[in-house]
């Protein structure tokens, strides 16, 4: 069967909704079956893997799609995240019986990856980044570059492809799903991400963009 293959941060996972959430609000062991992701495979009657990473930053979200086994009949769909959310990538893998340092955790697919979210005046790496690194422009700048790269990458294994953000973006191969819409006019779940019907909503909105043009 072919694949669907979604890309993304908590907002693709299914982090919040009922069967995604577990204790201190921490998401869950899988994604979730009311998620886009899920939906969307539904509708176009293929598998899916949902490659969703809760709290990835673009960047990461970038070297997931290329480093990715991609199967001759996938087709893909990204929903880009947050601007502001940085990482430092690795590719290198935790060695038995070592410990991971403070904001270090270990991918799905057993990559190193150091998080750096949203500012946290509790995290010196995030306080440090916050004041001497980030830029709000630099970031966009470099969004806007990945995703050029990922659809030259995409295209050139010819995989079917669609772009889509949470934030709005000015660059010809972003499909606008009116996120503001749907955080502002569907109810979210207790801590803040997209609900149900909202999830339902995203899914219908891409859907009909890949079948409608």
């Amino acid at each position: 069967m072919d694949r669907l293959v979604a890309f993304g941060c908590s907002y693709t996972y299914g982090h919040g909704l009922p069967d995604c959430i577990m204790a201190k609000g921490r998401a869950g062991k899988k994604p979730s079956k009311f998620a886009w992701p899920h939906l969307l495979a539904k509708k176009l009657d293929k598998e899916l893997y949902n490659a969703g990473v809760p709290g990835a930053s673009n960047k990461l979200i970038m070297d997931t799609v290329i480093n990715f086994p991609f199967k001759p009949t996938d087709t893909v769909v990204i929903l880009w995240t947050y601007l502001s959310r940085h990482c430092i990538l690795s590719h290198k893998k935790l060695e038995p019986g070592s410990k991971l340092d403070n904001e270090v955790s270990v991918l799905p697919n057993g990559n190193l990856h150091t998080f750096i979210g949203t500012y946290d005046p509790r995290s010196l790496m995030s306080a440090r980044y916050y004041r001497l690194l980030h830029n709000e422009e630099d970031q966009l700048i470099m969004t806007n570059h990945y995703i050029s790269y990922v659809r030259l990458y995409l295209e050139k294994h010819n995989i079917p492809n669609l772009q889509t953000t949470i934030k709005k973006l000015d660059h010809p191969l972003i499909y606008d799903n009116n996120w503001n819409d749907l955080t502002e006019n569907y109810p979210l779940t207790p801590d803040n991400h997209l609900g149900i019907e909202a999830q339902e909503e995203l899914a219908n909105r891409i859907h009909k963009r890949m079948t409608e043009g």
